[in-house]
């Protein structure tokens, strides 16, 4: 099942949920019993889809080091460690 998170419209507090896909838009309960809406689906492992993998773990992409690396919008560019930090 895949991790969604939903925003509290008060706090801002954020929360992840495991879901079925087909219940993904449906309302999240917070402990104190507000509806909070969905934001953005999570990836796998709690990573969040809205920044590029350099923005997300940067001291990964240092240590691998790859010669390419794909932006969220599907472009595949030449990784340079000083452009992508």
């Amino acid at each position: 099942m895949p991790i969604y998170t939903y925003r509290h419209p008060e706090t801002g507090e954020e929360f992840e949920d495991f879901r079925q896909m087909k219940d993904s838009d449906k309302p999240f309960l917070a402990p104190d019993g507000v509806k909070c809406q969905k934001i953005i689906a999570s990836g796998i492992g709690g990573w969040r889809l809205d920044r590029e993998i350099y923005e997300i773990d940067a001291d990964y992409c240092k240590k691998a080091n790859p010669e390419f690396i794909k932006l969220r919008n599907g472009q595949r560019v030449k990784y340079d460690p000083n452009k992508h930090f």
